[in-house]
């Protein structure tokens, strides 16, 4: 069976797009697993499915390289919503469903979407976690996708850059504590306004060049914690 689809990258998170209204894809975890093999397929980060809606203009449906569900994705978010325009799916504001909540997003031109997030469903701050001998102080928030944000001054750590993400990541990602698994967010602050995130994402099960619902857990632990002044005030969304 041929399937057209669309490659798509937000802020170097990259996704493998499909028009599945009419429902023919009927196995994405096999699907994502094939296709998103960076040796053997198209390569991606993720697949995301745009499938009918009865309470908003689509449903946004992601899954991880490896198949797993990814629930909501924020880069994705971003990038569904400039395909959605693309195909006449939906105007410059719309509203989608992703894991069971409603998201709206607007195109603001050819380069720049804008996608927004409702209040965290969870926050926890001040935990401790030990990982063998050492225990690493790490702030959990739900923005859409469970996140821990570890910030390295915290923790003792100089600098961020030569962190082995793909191994301290993943061993934070799969601690006891969480049930089902979290991505994993290590912060340096660079100035009062401005921080350096890397994010081991699970699903993927390695580091990305980007992460949307990391990024936003990461400013929210950043305001919570050390205490960061909003910049901006949110925007009221109009259709």
């Amino acid at each position: 069976m041929r399937i057209e689809f669309f490659k798509m990258t937000g802020a170097g998170n990259d996704f493998i797009m499909f028009d599945n209204r009419d429902g023919k894809i009927k196995n994405p975890v096999e699907l994502a697993r094939w296709v998103c093999d960076r040796h053997f397929g198209v390569g991606a980060d993720g697949i995301i499915l745009i499938e009918k809606s009865e309470t908003a203009d689509f449903k946004m449906v992601y899954y991880n390289s490896d198949g797993s569900f990814g629930g909501m994705c924020g880069n994705g978010g971003r990038c569904v919503a400039k395909l959605a325009y693309m195909l006449g799916i939906a105007k410059e504001k719309m509203k989608f469903e992703a894991n069971k909540k409603l998201y709206f997003a607007e195109i603001i031109d050819d380069e720049k979407v804008k996608l927004y997030l409702p209040n965290p469903r969870k926050r926890e701050f001040n935990l401790k976690l030990k990982l063998d001998k050492k225990f690493f102080k790490a702030h959990f928030v739900d923005s859409g996708a469970p996140h821990l944000v570890v910030f390295t001054d915290e923790n003792g750590i100089k600098n961020i850059e030569k962190i082995n993400i793909n191994n301290l990541g993943k061993k934070l990602r799969f601690h006891p504590r969480f049930k089902h698994g979290t991505n994993v967010n290590f912060v340096s602050i660079i100035a009062e306004d401005t921080i350096r995130m890397r994010t081991y994402e699970r699903g993927v099960e390695g580091e990305t060049l980007a992460c949307g619902t990391g990024s936003v857990a990461s400013v929210i632990a950043s305001v919570e914690k050390k205490k960061y002044k909003n910049s901006r005030q949110g925007e009221n969304f109009k259709r």
